[in-house]
């Protein structure tokens, strides 16, 4: 069936049965005339066609740093509940095995006409080297804050401050830190310069021993290690990810450190591990899925509305610090 059939049967002029298929303005007559007989009929609007027309594919590319995490899954719901309510599909890339290969996917998201692009996977390196500037896709990063980009971040400062605060009032004040690199700047540097400034504002020197991880429990496990050989004093520990702090309950476990009485852990994330760990971790939630909503709409609100090249969309989200056994 063809639009021009649909249009006959609705009583109603081609062009109309167009401005309904792409959301344009309707009287509520006519709009009730089409929908009733595309209800009834069964059409499927052809979307190669619409697609060759617009030159856009209703499909958005998510390109996150690996699969198999709850934060990753948890954006990547909430980006793809507000897509899919809008008639968006959307194809996901993992970088987890090809860490610099963003530009690559995005250069194949442009090749094949996706209509955007959200990224969870963001470095500085990416900004400096124009990645994203020069994407001609529309693009929004999440988790990461960058000056030129359209993002949904998180308060990852003052979530560690908060953190680090909590560990200073249990009477912690030889604290040290699990991090990771600094090519995460949400991650490696954003929370440890939040420790660093608590620790400030209480009047200790605001350089916490830290041992570099990447964000797996053994790894964590490994700095905690290595933590406890360079300072076997310490009594608080901040880890950047839940993963991290696991991993260093562990070697803290092994070395005879008893949680929370000897040394108090807090980390981030909120993963569902830390209920069940013993104790159960202290840790920051962030809102992850709400990450995913608010990315998805920033990219419908450019691809429906269109913007201005030079206006950037940025939103910060907050955070609830969950206070548990390990402290």
């Amino acid at each position: 069936m063809t639009l021009r059939e649909i249009a006959e049967l609705a009583g109603v002029s081609p062009s109309a049965v167009s401005r309904y298929l792409n959301g344009g303005s309707l009287s509520a007559a006519k709009y009730e005339a089409i929908d009733k007989v595309i209800k009834e009929t069964g059409y499927v609007p052809n979307q190669v066609a619409h697609d060759l027309r617009t030159g856009r594919v209703r499909q958005v590319g998510i390109l996150v740093p690996k699969i198999h995490s709850k934060s990753v899954s948890q954006v990547v719901e909430g980006a793809h509940e507000v897509l899919a309510e809008a008639g968006y599909m959307t194809v996901l890339g993992s970088l987890e095995h090809a860490p610099d290969s963003v530009g690559r996917y995005l250069d194949w998201m442009q090749a094949y006409h996706l209509a955007g692009a959200i990224v969870m996977a963001a470095n500085d390196a990416d900004v400096r080297n124009g990645t994203y500037k020069n994407c001609d896709i529309p693009l929004v990063v999440t988790g990461q804050h960058f000056k030129d980009c359209n993002c949904v971040y998180h308060d990852d400062f003052n979530a560690a401050k908060d953190l680090t605060k909590l560990l200073l009032k249990k009477g912690r004040t030889r604290i040290g830190c699990v991090s990771a690199p600094k090519t995460d700047p949400a991650v490696g540097v954003n929370r440890i310069e939040g420790v660093k400034a608590a620790l400030w504002e209480a009047g200790l020197t605001p350089a916490p021993p830290t041992v570099i991880s990447d964000f797996h429990m053994e790894s964590g496990y490994e700095a905690m290690q290595q933590l406890l050989a360079d300072h076997p004093d310490l009594d608080g520990v901040f880890c950047a990810t839940d993963s991290m702090g696991q991993g260093a309950m562990m070697a803290l476990k092994e070395a005879g450190r008893r949680i929370p009485e000897d040394v108090s852990v807090v980390a981030f994330g909120n993963d569902w591990a830390n209920q069940v760990s013993s104790p159960q971790l202290t840790t920051a939630e962030l809102y992850q899925t709400q990450c995913g909503r608010d990315a998805a709409s920033i990219l419908l609100e450019i691809l429906e509305k269109g913007s201005d090249p030079s206006y950037t969309r940025q939103i910060m989200l907050g955070y609830r610090i969950m206070e548990r056994g390990s402290v």
